[in-house]
């Protein structure tokens, strides 16, 4: 069925990316593929989250601390979910357990990426995949780089600290060096971050594709989903009373908006790339007419 054209666009460059991407968010219909996803995400969390707790029980690390710090993006209800997996198997560490959690962490997030990277493919224009076989290798090579990222971010959470203290006291390490790292570990996650989505978004290519046309997106992307969940978290624990609409249900509530936010954030940076794409096409069009 041919589309029907939109109006002209603005002449303004800021006005007609924003033109753009508002046509983009109809057309490829974001916020349907971002409930999607959300349901996706939410049944590979819960597995994430039994790995993740296996690892930290493991590493004996002290949660208490780090999830105080998640409580600056994140709403209470959900922090308060990773808590009660958290603290159990901290209690009970076992490598069962963490077996367990790493299987089940393979299925729901590749289902995940697939959604995503077919959603990236979409913001390209790239339409269906060629090779069904090739798609999936990428979905699985996304897979095992995400829970590597995720198994990274835990460890500089929890363990950087107790290794920094024991080096501090036994081979004389610097002070300040402990200090500088406890300013830039969260620099150092988002950089961590920033590699991951960046190569989401490059597998999700057919071919070699040049940094400019990823690079973009992938960093609003990131900040986006930062101020989005500082904004919900604060909305949910000093406006919303989600618990007197849902009641016990409420808490997942929370999550599922979370999520779905969140999944509509990383579509919509891949938009963010093809809206750029399009309006670097326009200029050169426009240079070669005259």
């Amino acid at each position: 069925m041919q589309e029907r054209p939109f109006q002209t666009p603005p002449r303004n460059s800021l006005a007609r990316g924003a033109y753009i991407m508002l046509r983009r968010y109809i057309r490829h219909q974001v916020g349907m593929r971002s409930a999607a996803l959300a349901f996706y995400l939410l049944f590979a969390i819960f597995p994430i989250l039994i790995f993740i707790s296996a690892l930290v029980g493991l590493l004996q690390a002290d949660i208490e601390s780090e999830l105080a710090r998640l409580g600056d993006f994140l709403p209470n209800s959900v922090v308060m979910v990773v808590r009660r997996y958290l603290t159990f198997v901290s209690a009970n560490p076992g490598p069962r357990l963490m077996v367990f959690g790493a299987v089940f962490s393979v299925y729901f997030p590749t289902r995940a990426a697939n959604a995503l990277i077919n959603s990236v493919r979409k913001a390209y224009r790239l339409g269906p995949p060629a090779a069904a076989l090739g798609q999936l290798l990428k979905t699985l090579l996304y897979t095992v780089l995400l829970t590597g990222a995720i198994i990274l971010t835990v460890t500089l959470m929890t363990v950087s600290d107790r290794i920094l203290s024991w080096a501090v006291a036994n081979v004389n390490l610097p002070v300040f060096v402990a200090d500088l790292w406890g300013m830039l570990r969260f620099p150092v996650i988002a950089l961590i971050g920033f590699f991951a989505l960046f190569a989401l978004y490059a597998l999700a290519q057919d071919g070699p594709i040049h940094p400019r046309d990823i690079w973009p997106g992938t960093l609003a992307s990131l900040l986006g989903w930062m101020l989005v969940s500082w904004l919900y978290t604060f909305y949910v624990n000093n406006i919303a009373r989600y618990s007197l609409l849902y009641g016990s249900l409420g808490t997942m509530m929370v999550l599922l908006i979370w999520l779905n936010l969140s999944a509509m954030v990383l579509i919509l940076g891949a938009e963010f790339n093809g809206t750029l794409i399009s309006l670097r096409k326009e200029r050169l069009n426009g240079e070669h007419a005259h």
